[in-house]
């Protein structure tokens, strides 16, 4: 892919916020990353949210050895919430390869959506 020089400020740019958000919030880049990833390079759903898996990695490690150098981890919640996710996350990239048309759209936007409101409340 090809991408315009406007558009690589513009990644550049947003991805640091995105790594602001994520470390200082401990999550939520990667959804700015989706956003950015649909907007700026018109990638499709499916690609974008992998794209910002692989994008999200390197800062994820990164914000992790700040906190756990600071005394910022609780070990055994992380451990058995590590177990979670991992398995989680085998079973949500198998099934986002076989959605087909939208339907990672609608569940991506719901999911946002229903965070929103029960953040709001």
């Amino acid at each position: 892919m090809n991408l315009t020089a406007k558009s690589k400020w513009i990644l550049l740019g947003f991805s640091a916020l995105a790594g602001f958000i994520n470390g200082f919030l401990g999550g939520g880049g990667g959804v700015l990353i989706v956003a950015l990833l649909l907007a700026v390079v018109k990638l499709h759903q499916k690609h974008a949210q992998a794209t910002a898996l692989l994008v999200v990695l390197p800062l994820t490690i990164v914000s992790a050895i700040v906190y756990l150098v600071k005394g910022n981890v609780d070990w055994i919640p992380t451990l058995w919430a590590t177990l979670g996710v991992v398995v989680g996350g085998v079973v949500g990239a198998l099934l986002l390869s076989k959605l087909k048309g939208n339907v990672a759209k609608i569940i991506f936007a719901a999911v946002l959506i229903a965070g929103g409101i029960k953040m709001f409340f």
